[in-house]
């Protein structure tokens, strides 16, 4: 029926305030659920965009309320318009490169993408563009020589998870876009 999921309107609404276009806030929603509200990471984060109940509550919303999806959409909204406002500050008001680094930050924490900008920096990478960039040096925190580097302030990360990440939630974004033709 020309329907993403059953969400689309509540996703349109926290993507019009995030001054972001509804598919790519919907492919982030795929990914990290497939449109499931009652799905659960292993983490403790919940709902439609696995957020954490810590994070929640940052932005008003209580753990009961968390399990509704428009509460769990409206908080991890909140959370990635937070993350992209400071990649757009730290990035120059780039926001076609805050894009992946607001994303990256989503899944594996702002301190390990700052962390990476700081690799990228040491090893002669332009710290303000993702692609071939910082993508390349989160992908390299999960080797000592890189997360026990002294510029690194967050330790160790699984740097294949926000990598491939970025890059799913690209694809399908794509995916989306070609759909919606």
């Amino acid at each position: 029926g020309g329907r993403i999921s059953p969400y689309d309107e509540v996703i349109k609404k926290y993507a019009d305030k995030m001054n972001w276009p509804w598919l790519l806030l919907a492919s982030v929603i795929y990914e990290e659920s497939n449109f499931d509200p009652n799905a659960v990471s292993w983490t403790g984060a919940t709902g439609l965009m696995q957020v954490l109940p810590e994070t929640a509550s940052k932005y008003g919303v209580d753990t009961v309320a968390l399990a509704e999806p428009e509460h769990n959409i409206m908080a991890g909204a909140s959370y990635l318009e937070w993350l992209y406002g400071f990649w757009l500050d730290e990035l120059n008001q780039d926001s076609t490169e805050a894009i992946p680094f607001t994303l990256a930050s989503y899944n594996a924490g702002l301190g390990h993408v700052k962390d990476a900008r700081r690799l990228a920096e040491k090893y002669e990478k332009d710290p303000f563009k993702w692609e071939a960039n910082v993508a390349e040096m989160i992908l390299r925190k999960s080797k000592p020589e890189y997360y026990q580097d002294e510029v690194v302030k967050h330790g160790y990360c699984r740097g294949s998870e926000p990598y491939n990440y970025v890059k799913d939630i690209n694809a399908i974004y794509e995916h989306y876009r070609n759909f919606s033709k």
